[in-house]
């Protein structure tokens, strides 16, 4: 058993070494996107005793973990991103976001970004719109996922700009704050709902499969890097989702499979 973990230790550090040195083209700054922490066995699902391991883990290894708002700042003042840098935003706005993740990132003082869908505010297994606000006035970026969460490349312009703009004004509403960040629900977008968010004064939107065109770090594209199912069990799965790396395999396998 000793020599097994101890081969293991000697693939990890080769493989960290051989990236270092031909791969820094390709790194990424992770932004992990969750979306339920809870005990259910979904695809979408973390459980906390999961996410308090990765919580641990991103603590225990010295990693700059950011608000949104800060890498965003970074990419638009052309500022190196320093290594070991992630982003923990979540999707959905589920109570569970409060009830579970909000208590560990307290534990661990650690900022997320969650994105949340204004109308479904105050429904069973929803944000109330008093967790949102008490969430937003202590370090959590409340971000838009449209107001009814729909498909926005299917959507005529009077009702891209509702789902837009009228979702970051009812945000903004509940919390008192500007609403910077806007998350694409199911990553759909083109160049129209681009312009539109664009034109609603977002800083800035995060997908998850973004076109292959758009550079790394076109701030209406980011790409995020899923963390939910059986994976979330896989310690080694999430440590190389926060190498940095993750993205570029991502998008080369996808590429291949074209």
């Amino acid at each position: 058993m000793k020599r097994f973990f101890t081969a293991c230790l000697i693939f990890i550090t080769v493989f960290c070494a051989a990236v270092a040195v031909f791969l820094p083209p390709a790194y990424v700054t992770p932004i992990l996107m969750y979306h339920n922490i809870d005990q259910k066995e979904g695809l979408l699902s973390v459980s906390p005793e999961d996410f308090d391991r990765q919580l641990m883990f991103l603590r225990r290894h010295k990693y700059n973990v950011i608000a949104l708002g800060e890498l965003a700042a970074m990419i638009t003042g052309s500022k190196k991103i320093p290594p070991k840098t992630v982003v923990i935003t979540f999707d959905d706005g589920s109570e569970n976001n409060f009830t579970n993740a909000y208590p560990l990132l307290k534990k661990y003082d650690m900022p997320a970004a969650m994105f949340v869908i204004p109308n479904h505010c105050n429904w069973r297994g929803y944000l109330s719109k008093q967790q949102i606000n008490q969430m937003a006035q202590n370090g959590i970026e409340i971000g838009s996922h449209t107001l009814n969460d729909v498909w926005l490349p299917d959507c005529d312009d009077a009702k891209l700009y509702e789902e837009i703009a009228g979702s970051k004004k009812a945000l903004e509403t509940i919390t008192g704050k500007r609403v910077d960040f806007i998350s694409y629900p199911l990553g759909g977008f083109n160049q129209r709902v681009r312009l539109a968010v664009m034109k609603a004064g977002y800083k800035a939107a995060l997908a998850t499969n973004p076109n292959r065109y758009s550079a790394k770090d076109d701030l209406y594209a980011l790409e995020r890097l899923k963390v939910s199912g059986k994976n979330a069990h896989n310690m080694l799965s999430f440590w190389f989702k926060t190498t940095g790396y993750a993205t570029w395999f991502k998008e080369h396998k996808r590429r291949k499979k074209q």
